[in-house]
């Protein structure tokens, strides 16, 4: 078809940024971090359905009316496992995962159980993302400075390369850093949601960016069932894979095992770092616990009131024999 000029331009999707310059500021990486459940199966929705679902081997016909106290043994059992793995599939969340580099995104993303949707870096100016900083190296002057002055550098560059018009939005991303922030959105069912939690929070292998959106998401999800006081997961739990693997030859070995992962004899010299996760922590590491320490512990408190939440809001349906 010919160029025709006179028809009315069309409105683009996203703000077009030619001449601006960066305008950004510098986030602790794991305080910027926001994971927010933005849509679930709801939970009377659930308790509806599920007695019937997983009873369903034993059924003569379909039944829909189930007493209070079976209800909950069947819902406790399910997310246990120990009914019919299934039904956690039927069960799905959405969450909003937020303030993630680049690097923590590679990582999300591998769980391909999950649905995505990205924002991405080629439709779009990325010129005034936050840049996200370890407290590792906010915790070292010498290379803050550095660490700064580079990641502004590359952004200017990335701008001026876009506004000269002769370097495309798809090329001129290649020079950013992997430390500008982004959100996606990750769509799972229970089933593999569990999975994915007990896979991120360990300790010894995955990053502390893993670590937090783990424990968040479990948050959530305790949050939108009231299933906190089975314990489901385990904050504290051994990271198997690391004891399993960590003499073998086959493992990156970064850090000493913590006290929950002390489960086999170790030399030092097994470990790319002598010490411990939480001491390989800058140049001038400050005295105290570090900022994850304080934001798992933190979590760990938020876990412990809604156990007792939990186990109050099920005495008083059994009490009342009746739904909230």
């Amino acid at each position: 078809m010919p160029k025709n000029n006179k028809l009315q331009p069309v409105q683009l999707p996203m703000p077009i940024r030619f001449n601006e310059k960066p305008n950004f500021e510098f986030k602790n990486d794991l305080e910027n971090i926001k994971v927010t459940l933005v849509d679930c199966t709801p939970w009377r929705s659930l308790v509806n359905y599920l007695p019937g679902y997983v009873n369903a081997t034993w059924a003569d016909k379909p039944q829909d009316d189930f007493a209070i106290e079976q209800i909950i043994d069947d819902v406790e059992k399910a997310f246990t496992f120990k009914t019919l793995p299934s039904i956690l599939e039927t069960i799905r969340l959405t969450f909003r995962i937020e303030g993630i580099s680049v690097q923590d995104v590679t990582h999300l993303i591998r769980h391909r159980t999950f649905s995505f949707s990205a924002q991405c870096t080629g439709d779009r100016w990325l010129s005034h993302h936050t840049a996200v900083v370890p407290e590792s190296i906010e915790n070292s002057p010498e290379f803050l400075d550095r660490y700064k002055k580079l990641t502004q550098e590359c952004r200017e560059l990335y701008a001026d390369m876009i506004d000269s018009k002769k370097i495309s939005i798809m090329d001129a991303r290649l020079i950013l850093n992997k430390n500008h922030d982004n959100f996606y959105y990750a769509s799972t069912n229970v089933k593999d949601l569990l999975g994915f939690i007990k896979q991120r929070l360990d300790r010894q292998i995955q990053p502390k960016s893993d670590n937090i959106i783990a424990y968040q998401m479990y948050l959530a999800l305790c949050r939108a069932y009231p299933i906190a006081h089975l314990n489901l997961i385990d904050f504290e739990m051994p990271s198997f894979h690391y004891i399993k693997n960590a003499r073998n030859g086959h493992a990156t070995n970064l850090y000493y095992p913590e006290a929950n992962s002390d489960k086999f004899e170790w030399n030092e010299k097994d470990f790319i770092y002598q010490g411990y996760r939480e001491d390989i922590n800058g140049t001038e590491k400050p005295e105290g616990p570090t900022i994850f320490e304080k934001m798992l512990a933190g979590y760990k408190e938020e876990l412990e009131d809604m156990k007792k939440q939990s186990k109050q809001y099920i005495e008083h349906l059994k009490e009342t024999g009746g739904l909230q």
